[in-house]
């Protein structure tokens, strides 16, 4: 282990180092006591502020010479009755039985303040409460005669000796309590250590586990390295969706139970299997004293539930220890105690009911099915691993209920390939036909979103077959059926007499997620919001495990984009991702990630945008995870906007196998083009572009693609096509791109300045960066050169807001305003190393034109020639 892992930083104590050495240096106490739990760095603060009151000065009044002469004392329970026994390295050839007890605080006094010579005398104690009397009367002494300044620390809940206690009832001390770590400096802390980005699943994982105890943090990362499940992908340090308690860290925490009584160990194994127990019912199982002392010593705790007092460990790792180091033998057993225990106060509670089934699964009791599912459905929320015990114990015995059950818990837990597995079977069952439409609704779902098996899911639609009943379940599968095969105005089409909310029939789910979605891609997010949000007030109803919740949060989410509202599209990637760590489901909060990923490439934060979308990346596996391609798209847009296009290419063609296209199809449409134009080549950009647009893809993504031509200063049938299509959406931002366009085709600067403030209002600043530069530049080109200036200066003031953006149009801002775009492409591959015979080549033109356009680009430039064309033109690299 290198030096590295084994001195962490002293995090979030800063302000209070400072408190000591402002203290010490000004003389207002003549000492401190530090106090907090175990693990929290009691020891490690004392040292630090032994140190920071070494190094400050003499303090006020204080003869020049050396500041301090300190010292440190490590109390113990084997010197606790040996008088000045845990001072006696300080006292060379003194013996405690020489003398009475003032005899010897008067000696080591003396020796103390000779040792001392000029210096102050500073004292360091650690656990002071296991100091001898002797000691602690002699520490008293010298803080109140001023011939010493006192640094103790002593654990939370501990009696120390009288001579101390008085020290601080006296004042003569400054108490400091050391809280554990806020999220934030768990977090901080953790990102400093591992040196390089740490995913959102895996910062929350270890606060959940250390509640911000430093020892345990430091013992969970460092276990989690070495079992290697705590590992990094690329610069994103993730976990395995594990975190395992490492055997030292096992050991760190039973020293702080080893000494409990044998009801008290009892009660806590217990309370590991069944928590929260009731207070009588714990009382019950071991006795009133027993609980209160375990309270009393913070090991566990309780908490009001209506008129109930429910009973907890206090601390999740005492939880994962004792289950870890439970036999099967004695975790039946304990489950038995529990449930014989409460079925002899008897079952009250619809919850208490639900708990004795689970427990008696737990004791290895046969139940019935139904009742498993029962059992399963209350634990769902809280303890989703456990309902998936339930419910393939009942699952084994029961019929398709129970096996329906089960998937979804599945993928609750992101088990999307077990859950394939359960269902797979049923669809070849000779089930009734509205059961044999849940089935394949749930399978078709969790093979699209949880497999990215677009063609399974097809196929599991139509093993559903075709005689199906006349439902809006049916419905909703045939829809889905047109999504998955592209035909997004059909699907809506199907599905529009059914979420007409003047029918007077409420839509069921399955209906509002299809719609919404084929609302979204159809470039109606108006219409797809309003369904989305009738879908998620109805979540509850979802038949697929969540995968329909997540199709409704990405409608939302993906409507909102489009429309421009990013702080609101914000707010939602935001939410499903915090709700998704905090539920443990991975692959949902990779989407999450993506999602704020993509709106902060939007904003033009392209910086932030990178770190969002390599962590959603470093949390699943490219070929399990839908959003893939929008996820590399985007992350391959930023990293070329950035500067390394080389990069850039290198990322989109990492995930150019990945056929599926994701959830909005034509995605990366738009990075096509933008790749081709960052490297010169503006003619395959404009083909790109076009092929795109004129496609089948959803219309959000084709109106894209068809934008990021005009981002690199394409128009002619790129602009009629943008036209086109704009008269097929009800999107302001999607009609704005094609608003841009139209005004950079016409040479219209006030029409582009007109665009950039609405991109500007929408929050989108690196397009309305762009469209200014592009105003700048059609102003200067007409002479108007003050309404350029002004365009130009909006642009840089749009850029500034940022992060490191250098795209093509704003480059154009520094020196390339009077070239035309023949002549901007051909310096462009002429920078990139392109010979004059190569340039011909590509563009289908004579050698001698080229030759001839660059010598006009020269003399526009006041270059001498291709060498100095990659600083003014921008141009990078090749790819």
């Amino acid at each position: 282990m290198t030096a590295h892992e084994q001195e962490w930083p002293l995090a979030g104590r800063a302000e209070a180092l400072t408190t000591v050495s402002r203290i010490a240096a000004r003389r207002e106490r003549a000492g401190i006591l530090v106090v907090g739990p175990p693990g929290v760095g009691r020891t490690r603060f004392a040292r630090a502020a032994l140190v920071g009151v070494g190094n400050t000065g003499p303090g006020e009044g204080h003869p020049d010479g050396p500041s301090w002469h300190p010292v440190w004392v490590m109390a113990a329970r084997a010197t606790a009755g040996i008088p000045l026994g845990a001072l006696s390295h300080l006292l060379p050839g003194h013996d405690p039985g020489d003398g009475s007890p003032g005899w010897l605080l008067h000696e080591a006094r003396k020796v103390l303040l000779r040792a001392k010579g000029p210096a102050r005398l500073l004292i360091g104690v650690d656990d002071v409460h296991l100091l001898d009397e002797t000691s602690a009367v002699l520490l008293h002494q010298l803080a109140s005669s001023g011939d010493a300044f006192l640094v103790l620390s002593a654990p939370t809940g501990v009696s120390v000796p009288e001579p101390v206690f008085a020290l601080w009832k006296e004042s003569l001390v400054e108490r400091i309590d050391l809280p554990e770590l806020t999220r934030e400096e768990s977090d901080d802390l953790v990102v400093a250590v591992l040196g390089g980005h740490v995913d959102a699943a895996t910062l929350h994982r270890l606060w959940s586990l250390s509640l911000g105890n430093p020892l345990f943090l430091r013992e969970l990362v460092r276990g989690g390295r070495a079992s290697g499940a705590l590992k990094p992908t690329g610069r994103v340090w993730h976990t395995d969706g594990t975190l395992p308690v490492s055997a030292r860290l096992a050991e760190i925490m039973q020293q702080r139970t080893d000494r409990s009584a044998p009801l008290e160990q009892s009660l806590m194994r217990l309370l590991a299997f069944g928590q929260p127990l009731g207070s009588d019912l714990a009382a019950e199982l071991t006795s009133p004293e027993t609980v209160a002392a375990l309270e009393e010593r913070g090991i566990v705790t309780s908490r009001r539930a209506g008129r109930r007092v429910e009973i907890s460990l206090a601390h999740p790792l005492h939880t994962e220890v004792l289950r870890r180091g439970a036999t099967p033998f004695q975790e039946r057993q304990n489950y038995q105690q529990l449930a014989d225990a409460l079925e002899k106060r008897g079952v009250r509670r619809e919850e208490d009911q639900r708990r004795l089934l689970a427990w008696r699964v737990g004791q290895g009791a046969w139940s019935d099915p139904a009742d498993l599912v029962t059992a399963a459905a209350g634990a769902a929320d809280t303890d989703p691993a456990f309902a998936e015990r339930l419910l393939r114990e009942a699952a084994s015995v029961g019929g398709t209920g129970a096996q329906l059950e089960h998937a979804r818990v599945l993928v609750r837990l992101g088990r999307s390939a077990d859950a394939e597995e359960v269902l797979a079977p049923l669809a070849n069952d000779d089930l009734a036909a509205d059961v044999r439409v849940v089935v394949a609704l749930a399978r078709s779902y969790n093979l699209f979103w949880g497999l990215r098996d677009a063609s399974g899911a097809r196929r599991a639609i139509a093993d559903a077959g075709t005689e199906l009943p006349d439902s809006a379940d049916a419905e909703a599968l045939r829809a889905f059926g047109l999504l998955l095969a592209g035909d997004h105005e059909a699907a809506s089409a199907a599905l529009a007499p059914l979420v007409d909310e003047t029918s007077g029939d409420a839509a069921p789910l399955p209906v509002l997620a299809v719609a919404a979605t084929a609302a979204a891609r159809s470039g109606h997010p108006e219409r797809a919001r309003a369904l989305a949000d009738r879908g998620l007030e109805a979540k509850d109803q979802d038949p697929t495990g969540g995968w329909m919740l997540v199709e409704l949060t990405g409608a939302r989410w993906y409507a909102d984009l489009e429309a421009g509202r990013l702080d609101d599209a914000e707010a939602t990637a935001l939410a499903a991702h915090a709700r998704a760590i905090e539920t443990g489901q991975r692959a949902t909060a990779a989407v999450g990630a993506t999602w704020v990923g993509v709106v902060a490439a939007r904003r033009g934060l392209l910086s932030s945008a990178t770190r969002w979308l390599l962590e959603a990346a470093a949390g699943v596996p490219a070929d399990r995870f839908l959003f893939t391609v929008p996820l590399v798209s985007e992350l391959a847009i930023a990293v070329s906007s950035l500067g390394n296009t080389p990069r850039a290419h290198s990322l989109f063609d990492e995930a150019g196998d990945l056929a599926v296209d994701g959830p909005v199809p034509g995605w990366s449409g738009a990075t096509q083009v933008w790749l081709a134009g960052m490297v010169g080549q503006t003619s395959e950009a404009e083909r790109i572009a076009l092929e795109v647009g004129a496609g089948r893809a959803a219309l959000g993504p084709r109106m894209a693609a068809l934008h990021s031509a005009v981002r690199l200063g394409i128009s002619g049938p790129v602009t009629d096509l943008l036209d086109e299509l704009a008269g097929q959406t009800t999107s302001e931002l999607l009609t704005l791109y094609a608003t841009q366009g139209r005004a950079l085709a016409d040479g219209d600067g006030d029409a582009l300045d007109e665009v950039a403030e609405r991109y500007a209002a929408s929050g989108l600043c690196l397009d309305a960066a762009e469209a200014a530069a592009q105003a700048a530049i059609v102003h200067r080109a007409h002479g108007a050169t003050g309404s350029g200036g002004g365009s130009a200066s909006r642009a840089r003031a749009w850029a500034e807001s940022c992060e490191d953006a250098s795209t093509p149009a704003l480059e154009q801002l520094d020196g390339v305003a009077d070239l035309t775009r023949r002549e901007m492409e051909i310096a462009s591959l002429a920078a990139s190393g392109l010979t004059s015979k190569a340039i011909a080549s590509q563009l289908v033109v004579s050698v001698r034109t080229v030759d001839n356009i660059l010598r006009m680009v020269y003399a526009k430039l006041g270059v001498s020639g291709r060498g100095d064309l990659a600083h003014v033109t921008g141009i990078r690299t090749t790819r």
